[in-house]
């Protein structure tokens, strides 16, 4: 579990991803627009989780139906799809968090060092990236 990244429910089906910790000791925290006051956050829905991977699931089906025998069943096709959390925690990141680098100066190449900017924002993602894990896991438990 990441050390700095916190993640709590709300309500039956959401969670909340706070990066209030990165934040705070962000050297350059003071330009930020978040800070210990207004704690960077994103909402995580299991509804949205869930809904990304159907449609990958789809899109992988429909690929399959014009390229297997029309002879093989549905389940049998089913059986191959595979779904790529990777891809779709990755999509997440750039949506909700990528997308606010205006804001968040520790993620913005224009105002820091690229060097540090990557290793920031690998950081981030590695955190990001295991608390998602987590999260889709309680998720699948409550289908």
């Amino acid at each position: 579990m990441p050390k700095i990244l916190n993640f709590s429910i709300v309500g039956l089906e959401d969670y909340t991803i706070s990066f209030e910790n990165y934040c705070s000791i962000c050297e350059i925290q003071k330009f930020c627009k978040w800070g210990k006051d207004d704690p960077f956050s994103i909402k995580i829905s299991c509804s949205d989780l869930n809904r990304a991977k159907e449609k990958v699931k789809f899109e992988q089906l429909q690929r399959l139906q014009k390229t297997e025998d029309v002879s093989v069943s549905y389940e049998e096709l089913i059986k191959k799809v595979k779904i790529n959390l990777q891809n779709i925690f990755s999509e997440i990141w750039k949506a909700k968090i990528k997308a606010h680098k205006e804001e968040i100066r520790c993620l913005d190449s224009r105002k820091r060092d690229s060097m540090l900017v990557t290793q920031q924002g690998q950081d981030w993602w590695q955190d990001f990236n295991t608390t998602m894990k987590v999260i889709n896991t309680e998720c699948e438990k409550i289908l």
